[in-house]
This record gives C-alpha cells, structure tokens and sequence, in this order.
C-alpha cells in the first residue's frame, strides 16, 4: 500500500495519499495492530506537515522487518531533512538504503537516490547531489517507470542549474516536461515549467520565464496545487521584479501572501510580505523622486 501511497504522492495527488493513509490507520486500529497504527498516524502528520508528532509516532511504530521499516528510516530522514537536521537525515537514509540493498525492490534504491540528491542539494553539495539524481535516472530508465523518470529528468536538470550548467538544465528539464505531458501528470508538468522558467530567469530570458510560470499555473490551479501557486506567484513576483516592473512584481506577490495564508504556510507569507513591504518602499521613492 506504501507504494501506492508515494505514488499518489509523486503525481501531486496528496489528498489521494492522506485517504489511502487514512484508511490504512483505521484498518490498523480495527485490527488492533498498534505498529502499524503508529505508522500510519506518523505518515498522516507528515502529510499535515506536522513533523514533531509524525516523528514521535514513527518512533512507536516498532516496525522491524524490512519492508516496513525500510519506509520509517526512510521518513524519518525526510523529517529531519525538513527540518534543518542534516546530519541525522543522512543517518536515516543510510539506513534505508542498506535495507533496500537486500530487496528486489529497485525502486526503492532508487527513491533513497532522491533522497540523497535532496539532502546534499540542501548541504550545498552539488556535485554530489547530481551523481545521486544521475543514479536514480539511471534505474528509472532500466525499469521503465515514466514517473520516475519523469521526476529523474527534472532533478537532473536542477542539479544542473545549481551547479550554472544552464544549458544542460534546461535540456533534462525539457525531457521531464514531454514524460510528463505524455502521461497527463498535471502536476509533473508544473513542477517542470517552474523550474524550466526558473533556468531562463538565470539565463537572463525573463519574458519567456514568465510565459513559463503563466502556463505552469493554469496546471496548479486545475488540480488545485495551492502550494505550487503560491511558488509559481513568488516567481512571478521575481520575475517582474527582474524586468524593473515593480507594480506587478508587488501584485504577485500580493497573490502569494492570500495563497500562503490560505493554506497556512508561515514561510511562504513572510517571504511575500518581505518584498510587498521592500518593494511598496521601492515604488514610493521612485515616485517621489518624479
């Protein structure tokens, strides 16, 4: 069921995951089985991005055999990767992945590749982060998964990006958009527009990033994908904020603080309101200099 859960997962599909994970837990409750309850109310307080209570209740879960505990080191680690606490995330990754090593499951080593591609992304480690993204692509293709590969060419390209490879960025990045169309993953296909767009703003080519971003955002809101709006809004905001045009880049980032309050992402509204309040001041001095 767990791979049916991080598939959901990866097509943007989060409610599908939390029902799935829903009736898991009651099904686990039902059945008097406290593990897997465990387990199941910790996924469920991850997905509500609750990382203290997801933690604790992966903790009690007691899970030890592989399948099953393979998943808890595996969240575990992205727990911690979310919170700042690198060091212990790459614990738990190693941790999974040497119980994925004595599996048939090859897209499990695979998922742990990711993961450590996410990890040294955040430490910085870009080359690392790379070789691991190339490893997973690399699995992804032998097993033909088009979601996976998918998701392998989009971190590639980003990969590329982070290390000012604009050029090979933007090719692996073009690659995950067409798998993306050619299964229909409305969200794939946002993810891949954004950061696509994000890779021309490097290059200098802002009208064509914010093509990019109008179009990645009709596939947010059909979902809806409220946290990608709210992304896709803060880099607009840059974006116009690239091209001198302050009164729009103050318009979408209004967008982005309404989403960012709607949804209860503290982070994403204190980014927009930075920019709302430094760019208000921005405009004023402008004018009063007129």
């Amino acid at each position: 069921m767990m791979d049916e859960i991080e598939l959901q997962r990866r097509l943007g599909n989060f409610k599908g995951a939390e029902n799935i994970a829903r009736l898991e837990l009651k099904r686990a409750e039902m059945d008097g089985n406290e593990p897997y309850y465990h387990f199941y109310k910790g996924l469920l307080w991850y997905l509500y991005n609750y990382p203290k209570e997801a933690m604790n209740n992966f903790n009690n879960s007691l899970l030890t055999e592989n399948l099953d505990i393979y998943y808890v080191y595996k969240f575990k680690g992205i727990i911690c990767l979310e919170t700042g606490e690198l060091d212990r995330a790459e614990n738990f990754f190693k941790r999974a992945m040497s119980k994925a090593k004595h599996t048939r499951h090859k897209d499990w080593k695979m998922s742990i590749e990711t993961c450590f591609g996410n990890l040294y992304s955040r430490m910085g480690k870009f080359d690392n982060a790379l070789e691991c993204y190339q490893r997973a692509l690399k699995t992804a293709l032998e097993l033909g998964s088009e979601e996976w590969i998918e998701t392998g060419f989009c971190n590639v390209g980003v990969a590329h990006s982070n290390l000012g490879d604009h050029k090979n960025a933007a090719r692996f990045l073009e690659d995950a958009y067409e798998v993306a169309t050619r299964i229909n993953d409305k969200y794939g296909k946002r993810v891949c527009l954004n950061n696509l767009a994000s890779v021309y703003n490097n290059m200098g080519r802002h009208e064509e990033a914010l093509e990019l971003f109008k179009e990645a955002l009709k596939y947010a809101a059909e979902i809806p994908d409220k946290f990608g709006m709210r992304i896709l809004y803060n880099n607009m905001g840059y974006t116009y904020r690239k091209m001198g045009d302050l009164k729009n880049a103050i318009a979408q980032y209004e967008k982005a603080l309404l989403t960012a309050e709607e949804i209860g992402d503290k982070k994403g509204a204190a980014l927009a309101k930075y920019w709302i309040l430094q760019l208000d001041s921005e405009l004023q001095r402008s004018l009063a200099m007129h």
